[in-house]
């Protein structure tokens, strides 16, 4: 659903009237004043002829919107270094820009809730504000009984009523793991993401189901815990490769730190998937480009951003949307 009717002409066609560039004219209309006068008057002409875009200004002054939407991440900055993230933000940003809404980064401490974030988000300044998957909801449940329009990307780690989208976590798991026994493995380990998230946590329950209907109980130092990082899928699959019983099959809880995983294998004189097979999740450009090619569990990462954009604009526009959770799909190459 858009925020409002996209009026036409667009950026561009005023920049071309206005003898400016795009950047100018959302600049103009975004009441920059450090904008030159001479240009602010080419593009308030502009506006003009093209006979649109006063009233929506107009619109949007009394309506008290500021268009922009902020996007607040926790301040572990690491999510900048999964590929996964800017998937889900490059939806996010397209949706918005459709829609002609700015964003803000934020970094906050997810059980924050009197600190510079909250108190900018509970200014007015935004007109609502998607929060990449907490630790914790203390600070998203305050800016929602608040009146903020919020939604989170992932899955809150309580039903609180909060808007919010999500993978089936738990099914692609779930899967991947029975993959693994499927292709004859015995010895199934994994290697978590952070289980302190609700995604982490989810695709750990999947595995445990997995291994459950096998009638398999891993051992405890088969379960071992990574962050998503490169580096934790090649530190912990070392530590599993040197157990007395190594295992023949691994479930990684994301492709980046498959990778890791299977650097670690090879560096240790193994091979993928002939002395141990590797599940990832994600399906990322990673997944097609290892060597072995990497057998994972695919979401659609884009359309996940996607998805929440349009969540925001429906929960700005009044609607109480009902949670979203996007399926999952197993695809198959070399390395299990």
């Amino acid at each position: 659903m858009a925020y409002s009717e996209r009026p036409k002409p667009t950026y561009s066609e005023i920049a071309d009237v206005a003898g400016v560039s795009e950047a100018t004219v959302s600049r103009v209309l975004n009441g920059d004043e450090r904008v030159h006068p001479d240009r602010v008057k080419a593009v308030k002409k502009a506006v003009d002829k093209l006979g649109y875009r006063r009233n929506r200004i107009a619109a949007a002054l009394a309506s008290g919107k500021s268009r922009l939407i902020a996007i607040v991440i926790e301040d572990d900055l690491s999510v900048f270094s999964d590929p996964f993230w800017s998937s889900v933000s490059s939806g996010v940003s397209k949706v918005l820009m459709e829609n002609e809404l700015q964003t803000l980064l934020m970094v906050a401490q997810s059980n924050e809730v009197d600190g510079p974030v909250a108190h900018y988000l509970e200014s007015g300044e935004v007109d609502g504000a998607i929060f990449f998957q907490m630790h914790k909801d203390t600070l998203v449940k305050k800016l929602a009984k608040q009146g903020l329009p919020v939604v989170i990307a992932g899955s809150p780690h309580k039903d609180a009523g909060l808007a919010y989208v999500d993978t089936d976590n738990y099914g692609g798991g779930k899967s991947a793991t029975q993959h693994l026994f499927k292709a004859g493995c015995k010895k199934v380990a994994v290697i978590t993401g952070d289980v302190g998230a609700t995604a982490g946590r989810l695709r750990l329950d999947g595995f445990l189901s997995a291994c459950k209907l096998n009638k398999y109980e891993p051992p405890k130092n088969y379960i071992a815990h990574g962050d998503y990082s490169y580096e934790s899928g090649r530190d912990q699959m070392t530590k599993l490769l040197a157990m007395k019983a190594r295992p023949d099959g691994v479930f990684v809880a994301n492709d980046l730190m498959a990778v890791g995983a299977i650097k670690a294998i090879r560096d240790a004189g193994f091979s993928c998937p002939e002395d141990i097979k590797i599940v990832g999740f994600d399906d990322s450009v990673l997944a097609q480009t290892s060597r072995p090619e990497l057998t994972s569990v695919r979401q659609d990462i884009e359309k996940l951003g996607e998805t929440v954009a349009n969540l925001i604009i429906d929960v700005i526009n009044g609607e109480k949307p009902q949670p979203i959770i996007l399926p999952t799909e197993l695809v198959i190459r070399e390395s299990a």
